[in-house]
């Protein structure tokens, strides 16, 4: 009900290698995708790539089961419109997450704040199980009352002698490498 002959013949030509009719796809239907995708931030390369991709996708899904195409060129722009828009939003991810190392200054910002974090983990590695446990849900900002109840201590003045404890011997770990004074020279320069 679906199929006309012209739409069993772009398909067939597809699925067969028929070069003849795969030329006329071309001329027919890639203007417009073209126009889609450098009307949406995309280049020649990009809309090519993305014809190219919408084709493929037709063999595949064309190959394993016929499906009723209504229209062959209406069916083509959508698959290629997603392949696109799909395309685009990975770029615009990419382009957000990448600034970091827009400069050589932020490039040297991450790689300081890299070294220190790895450093506070050394340190934080060294504390006894325990302290680990109880600065760990410490800093995941849990209240006293909730370290107690997690804990079972005996009272919240334990559980602050305890947060207390810890921090000192974390904070006296830092302090005592020789590592701490050139992170904190980095820091303020």
């Amino acid at each position: 009900m679906y199929f006309t002959k012209k739409n069993d013949k772009y398909v067939d030509a597809l699925i067969t290698g028929n070069e003849i009719v795969i030329k006329e796809m071309y001329s027919k239907f890639f203007p417009k995708i073209t126009s889609f995708v450098l009307s949406n931030r995309g280049d020649a390369q990009d809309a090519s790539d993305v014809f190219h991709d919408g084709l493929m996708y037709i063999i595949v899904t064309q190959k394993e089961k016929r499906k009723p195409i209504h229209s062959f060129e209406g069916y083509l722009f959508v698959i290629c419109k997603n392949i696109w828009l799909k395309q685009l939003k990975k770029k615009v991810i990419k382009q957000e997450v990448m600034p970091l190392i827009d400069s050589d200054m932020d490039l040297s910002r991450f790689i300081i704040k890299q070294q220190m974090h790895e450093f506070y983990i050394e340190k934080f590695s060294l504390l006894s199980d325990n302290c680990k446990t109880i600065l760990g849900s410490y800093f995941n900002g849990l209240s006293y009352d909730a370290i107690l109840e997690e804990h079972q201590y005996a009272s919240i003045n334990t559980v602050r002698q305890r947060v207390f404890k810890c921090r000192s011997k974390l904070i006296s770990l830092i302090k005592s490498d020789d590592n701490y004074l050139k992170i904190k020279q980095w820091r303020h320069h």
